[in-house]
């Protein structure tokens, strides 16, 4: 698969429209915020989700659903990590933007998105356009996977419970961003942990990396609940030259990431027939 380059000012952008419109790298002064492909891949022998078949790294987008999930009214199953990452997309670029969309073979709607840069920001549009004629629910989480090792520091907002995703539980103890932050960095080399932060009371999060850089990553919170939060400190998947290391900061609609479970609670996203439904998200960066 072809991979093609993009540069403004201080960004330098690797990209692959093919695999699902997989960001292979994004740089700020030549500093690597995502993780990178690995120099060798075999997928796990042990089955870890449809997911974990191919390399795993860089952003991509999860719509309509992250958990594997019947499609509400329609004899399909959404893939693991949604059906968009396994598709072909096509790319538009101009001088600051950089464009990407794809056509939804399951669903009649496109989605769009648009990376937007700036000396200090990315300003991250994007677009469900329905084609169809019902309305239609749907999940979209962004998925940029970050190496943990070089997080050295995060806050997030205020939340009312948070529940552990592997455990299956909420976590009564973890009720403050401080204790969940406390948690985390104790994590040892082994450990992973996917939390969601629900009913969050802030728009914005911000990380820390070993360069000093800052992330400050701002949402609307009339639009998002929860904060998902993937912390695989060199764990998964635990096979002998599979583990990553790797973390996830990711604002979601619902309270987990599961369409059929959202969509039950009316917690997700709908874009009515012959709609588009649109969100933004920002990353600002500054030095600390």
């Amino acid at each position: 698969m072809k991979r093609d380059t993009f540069k403004y000012g201080p960004w330098a952008v690797e990209y692959t429209a093919e695999d699902g419109g997989r960001l292979d790298r994004l740089s700020y002064e030549g500093y690597d915020l995502l993780t990178v492909e690995p120099k060798q891949f075999r997928p796990p022998a042990k089955d870890y989700g449809e997911y974990e078949t191919r390399p795993v790294y860089g952003y991509d987008d999860c719509f309509p659903s992250v958990e594997p999930s019947p499609f509400p009214d329609m004899d399909w199953i959404v893939p693991d990590h949604g059906e968009i990452c396994w598709l072909s997309w096509k790319v538009d670029k101009k001088p600051d933007v950089l464009i990407f969309s794809v056509n939804s073979e399951k669903l009649p709607v496109s989605f769009i998105r648009e990376m937007k840069f700036s000396e200090n920001a990315i300003v991250w549009n994007f677009q469900i356009v329905n084609h169809g004629n019902k309305i239609l629910p749907f999940l979209h989480v962004i998925h940029p996977l970050m190496p943990l090792n070089e997080i050295v520091d995060f806050s997030v907002p205020n939340f009312k419970t948070l529940f552990d995703s592997i455990a299956k539980k909420e976590i009564p103890e973890l009720n403050t961003p401080e204790a969940v932050k406390e948690y985390l960095f104790k994590q040892k080399v082994g450990k992973t942990n996917m939390f969601f932060l629900r009913e969050i009371e802030g728009n914005e999060l911000t990380l820390t990396f070993k360069n000093n850089l800052q992330l400050k990553m701002i949402y609307p919170l009339e639009q998002f609940s929860s904060i998902g939060i993937w912390w695989n400190n060199s764990a998964y998947p635990d096979e002998d030259g599979c583990r990553r290391n790797e973390c996830a900061f990711e604002p979601i609609p619902g309270l987990t990431s599961n369409l059929k479970e959202n969509y039950e609670t009316n917690r997700c996203w709908f874009v009515s027939p012959g709609e588009t439904f649109s969100w933004q998200l920002i990353w600002e960066f500054s030095k600390k």
